[in-house]
C-alpha cells in the first residue's frame, strides 16, 4: 500500500505542478460547454418530456469527465513511463505488477470523480440543475471512473507499445464523446444510429446520470444500467490484471 499511496501523491504533485493545465481542464473546458450548451442554446431548444436541452446534455458533460479524466491520469503515468523510461524504476521496486495496477487504477478513479464533483458543482452553478439521487450520482462517478480506468490500461498495455496504444485510445475517445448519448439522450436517436449507441459504454453512462438527475428519467432502464456497469467493470479488471501482467512481467520496451 506505500507504493499506491506514493503514485497518488506523485500524480497529486504532478496536477500541482500544472495548476494551469488542470484549471482548463477540469474547470474551464466543461463550464463552456454548460454555458454555450445548456445556459444558451438550452433555453432555446426544447427537449420534449424532459424539460429542455440544459437538463439532458448536463449529465452527458458529467460522462465526458469520468471518460477522459481517469484516461488522462493513467494515460499520463503509462505513457511517461513509456516515453521517459520510469516504467523500469516502477518494475525494479520491492512490488509486484498488481501493485502497479491498483496505484493507476486508484489514481485514476479518483481524479475521475474529483472532476465529476467539479462538473457537478458547474452545472448547478450555471444551470440551476441539482441531482435528485445523490447516491445514483456517487454510484455512477465511483463505477465510471473506475471502469475507464481499467480501460485505458487495457488499451494502453494491450498493444506491443503504449505508443500504439495511444493511437487506438484516441480513435475510440471521439465515437464515445459524440456518439455515446453525451450531448442527447438515447430517446432522440432513430434507427440504426441507436443501435450503434448501444455499442458504447458512455450511452449507459450517460442515461445513468439522467436518471440521477431526474430530469425525465433515462431513455434506459435504470436497474439495467446500474447492473450492466457493474458487471463491466469487475469484468475488466481480470482482463486488466492479465494485460498487465502479459506486458509488464517481462518488460522488453
Amino acid at each position: 500500500m506505500n507504493f499506491v499511496w506514493a503514485m497518488l501523491a506523485r500524480n497529486f504533485a504532478v496536477e500541482c505542478r500544472s495548476l494551469r493545465v488542470s484549471f482548463t481542464r477540469m474547470v474551464l473546458q466543461p463550464a463552456i460547454y454548460l454555458f454555450v450548451f445548456g445556459y444558451v442554446v438550452g433555453r432555446m431548444l426544447p427537449a420534449g418530456n424532459s424539460g429542455n436541452y440544459a437538463a439532458v446534455m448536463a449529465p452527458g458533460v458529467v460522462a465526458i469527465s469520468l471518460m477522459s479524466a481517469p484516461y488522462l491520469v493513467v494515460g499520463s503515468s503509462i505513457l511517461s513511463g513509456f516515453y521517459f523510461r520510469t516504467m523500469e524504476a516502477w518494475l525494479l521496486s520491492p512490488v509486484g505488477v498488481r501493485a502497479l495496477l491498483l496505484a493507476l487504477l486508484a489514481s485514476g478513479t479518483l481524479y475521475g470523480m474529483a472532476s465529476a464533483a467539479v462538473v457537478v458543482g458547474l452545472i448547478w452553478i450555471i444551470l440551476g440543475i441539482v441531482p435528485e439521487n445523490w447516491l445514483l450520482i456517487a454510484y455512477f462517478c465511483f463505477f465510471g471512473s473506475l471502469l475507464f480506468s481499467l480501460l485505458a490500461v487495457v488499451v494502453l498495455l494491450a498493444p506491443a507499445t503504449p505508443k500504439q496504444g495511444q493511437d487506438i485510445f484516441s480513435l475510440l475517445m471521439m465515437p464515445m464523446t459524440f456518439f455515446g448519448c453525451t450531448f442527447y439522450s438515447f430517446a432522440m436517436l432513430i434507427p440504426p444510429f441507436d443501435s450503434v449507441a448501444l455499442l458504447l459504454p458512455t450511452t449507459y453512462l450517460s442515461e445513468g446520470l439522467r436518471a440521477a438527475y431526474a430530469t425525465g428519467g433515462g431513455s434506459l432502464p435504470t436497474h439495467w444500467v446500474v447492473a450492466g456497469l457493474a458487471a463491466t467493470t469487475l469484468l475488466l479488471v481480470p482482463l486488466a490484471d492479465w494485460v498487465v501482467a502479459r506486458r509488464l512481467r517481462n518488460f522488453t520496451w
